[in-house]
């Protein structure tokens, strides 16, 4: 089964294990929120405790880990989530990265009525298109997308964006309260807008780190205090999101993509993508499953395929 790039969901107080974060913690594999409509929970992410109650919103990363302590009977709320292959491309568009960076220390916000009505607004909208683009995909015998499924794609991609930057603006709107950042976060704030841009052709650490008239060690040592991440397994993930992008949704060659991610050749990405994913790039591109589940966090993409990208990092 193909792997919802956006999923909704309407949470109430018993339902609220959903995600299996109640007994232990769990970790996320979307990027999304959670608006709390009624009720209240309080939560951990990453060990950090939060508390919500109507009219706030929290907001998290893939790969975070997620613990619900406790809630009330009478919570209510929406969960949405958005995978790495949606959501990364909509980054690229974002050119002020402070926002992002004010979420990730403080993940919770409480909107103001407005906001909350207009961010209910486009999860209402974002619900009736994805319900539409589920749809269509009936007939599974179906080699190509039908106008009315492309048409319910687009519409999911565009209204997640939109319903990305609203949050954005609310977390952006407590910058002149929050204005605080250190030089290290500096460092990672321009790193993070400089890799969305140069990824597909610059691979190395080092560059990154002559950018900023930093020493490679310590660059590397700064952007995994502040992100919890090495530089290496940033740039892994945005090649190797990309190169599934492009495999699902191009007719681009394996040369030509291997090409156009500045691979040495096309040999070597084959090996490259193959020792992250278990599978050749062919046999993704043709559906074909992994003999074991593939976990694509960091720290497993890391143990199975940094060795051999290095030889590029």
């Amino acid at each position: 089964m193909t792997e919802e790039k956006v999923t909704i969901y309407e949470l109430k107080g018993g339902e609220v294990n959903i995600l299996k974060a109640e007994k232990e913690s769990v970790k996320l594999n979307k990027t999304g929120m959670f608006l709390c409509k009624e009720g209240e929970v309080t939560l951990t992410i990453d060990n950090k405790e939060y508390r919500l109650y109507k009219n706030s919103i929290v907001v998290y990363f893939s790969y975070s880990n997620l613990r619900i302590i406790n809630h009330s009977d009478n919570l209510r709320g929406t969960l949405i989530g958005v995978n790495l292959e949606t959501i990364q491309p909509l980054l690229y568009n974002v050119t002020n990265f402070n926002s992002l960076y004010i979420i990730k220390q403080s993940p919770h916000y409480i909107l103001s009525d407005t906001q909350y009505n207009i961010i209910g607004q486009y999860i209402t909208l974002l619900k009736a298109a994805s319900k539409k683009d589920k749809s269509t995909l009936e007939d599974i015998n179906k080699k190509e997308e039908s106008p009315v499924q492309e048409i319910a794609k687009k519409q999911v991609e565009l209204l997640s964006y939109a319903l990305i930057l609203e949050i954005l603006q609310c977390y952006a709107s407590t910058l002149d309260k929050n204005n605080t950042f250190s030089r290290k976060d500096d460092v990672l704030h321009l790193f993070v807008t400089q890799l969305y841009k140069k990824y597909r052709t610059e691979h190395k650490v080092t560059y990154y780190a002559n950018l900023q008239c930093l020493t490679t060690r310590y660059f590397s040592t700064v952007i995994k205090e502040k992100s919890g991440k090495t530089p290496s397994e940033w740039i892994t993930t945005a090649l190797l999101v990309d190169t599934r992008n492009l495999l699902k949704k191009t007719n681009m060659t394996i040369k030509e993509i291997s090409d156009t991610l500045n691979f040495p050749n096309q040999s070597y990405f084959g090996k490259w993508f193959k020792k992250l994913t278990s599978l050749s790039p062919l046999d993704y591109r043709n559906g074909k499953k992994p003999k074991e589940p593939v976990d694509y966090n960091f720290t497993d993409i890391v143990q199975r395929g940094m060795n051999q990208a290095n030889n590029i990092l």
